[in-house]
């Protein structure tokens, strides 16, 4: 596979993926009264929760709203570590998610039981 463009020139981005689609995953994802309402796939983004934060501060996104990326430039980890990922290299994504029945004193708890699903 060549890649597509100078930005995919890594032993990671070389991975006989094709894109992913957005029309069959909003087609397998969404449903009436399901977690998922929304799903949006991005070519390349600096931060999924970067982007998704900014659009639901802006109005733009609600709960249930999800943000994909084919490639991440500016990634935070634990302890605001920074992170890039190549294009196709892996999963990229975040969902808004706002437990108003979970308690305030739980929602640590999140993070870690989403990594375990």
């Amino acid at each position: 596979m060549t890649p597509q463009n100078p930005s995919d020139d890594s032993r990671w981005s070389d991975l006989d993926r094709p894109p992913l689609n957005a029309v069959s995953l909003r087609r397998g994802l969404v449903r009436e009264g399901g977690l998922y309402r929304d799903i949006e796939v991005v070519r390349r983004t600096g931060s999924t929760n970067s982007d998704l934060a900014a659009r639901a501060a802006a109005g733009r996104a609600g709960e249930g709203a999800v943000l994909v990326a084919e490639e991440q430039t500016a990634g935070r980890g634990r302890l605001d570590r920074r992170w890039t990922a190549p294009p196709r290299s892996g999963l990229f994504f975040s969902v808004l998610l706002k437990p108003t029945e979970v308690p305030v004193a739980r929602w640590g708890w999140l993070p870690l039981l989403t990594g375990v699903a």
